[in-house]
């Protein structure tokens, strides 16, 4: 019988979040233990925090937001697991990603490196592993049919490098006729509820719906038949 797993992290002001970003902040407007017959609250937060979706305006100019894509864009049904172990500061290579599926349209890296998440922040934060701008260029001119990776690091790109940053986003997302449809970058998985022999049939990517914005915090769904 199949369920639903998900594979996002929920949201706390305790999260640690990208060196760049603001953390998250949670004020109470309305509350019934102070008199006001209902609760509400103003959530602060930066775009990037926590497991979110990159889409293609996030470095290219001009291009969609993720409020324009439609549900289906987020939705992909040959999704596949990869486990791929790397240390402080190692890349993702062409060579990792050789065993993957032809039409796989969705891959899930799981680097082992979200343990560090919660016991050294600094090494989670400032060392993590990421994608090669070779395996990006790599996945858009022999595998158009994927159009989602996602990671169980903090970024997609490493710290501190914004050109190889650059370089792995905008090959991701740039327009061209010979690669298929661009990639949506999915950063700062929690994959811990699957591995390898895990049968997930279905991802889906469930932004939050706010216009004008390139990327947004997410909630991910994996179905499987476990």
């Amino acid at each position: 019988m199949s369920h639903f797993i998900r594979l996002s992290y929920t949201l706390t002001e305790d999260t640690v979040f990208h060196p760049v970003l603001s953390g998250l902040k949670i004020t109470p407007r309305n509350r019934i233990s102070s008199g006001s017959d209902y609760n509400t609250s103003v959530i602060s937060i930066e775009n990037h925090c926590g497991t979110h979706v990159d889409a293609p305006a996030h470095f290219i100019d001009g291009e969609k937001t993720i409020s324009e894509f439609n549900a289906d864009d987020l939705v992909f049904y040959k999704p596949v697991y990869i486990n791929c172990p790397k240390g402080p500061d190692e890349l993702i290579t062409p060579d990792d990603l050789k065993a993957i599926p032809e039409d796989c349209d969705c891959i899930l890296i799981n680097t082992d490196f979200a343990g560090f998440k919660n016991t050294d922040t600094e090494k989670y934060l400032k060392h993590n592993p990421a994608l090669s701008p070779e395996a990006s260029l790599y996945l858009r001119e022999k595998h158009p049919s994927v159009g989602c990776v996602g990671i169980d690091s903090v970024s997609m790109a490493r710290y501190g490098r914004p050109e190889e940053a650059v370089k792995v986003h905008q090959t991701a997302f740039k327009q061209n006729k010979n690669w298929g449809r661009s990639i949506f970058f999915v950063e700062e998985m929690d994959l811990s509820r699957i591995n390898a022999d895990t049968p997930v049939t279905m991802v889906q990517v469930i932004p939050w719906q706010i216009a004008g914005i390139d990327s947004a915090p997410c909630t991910v769904l994996a179905q499987t038949d476990n």
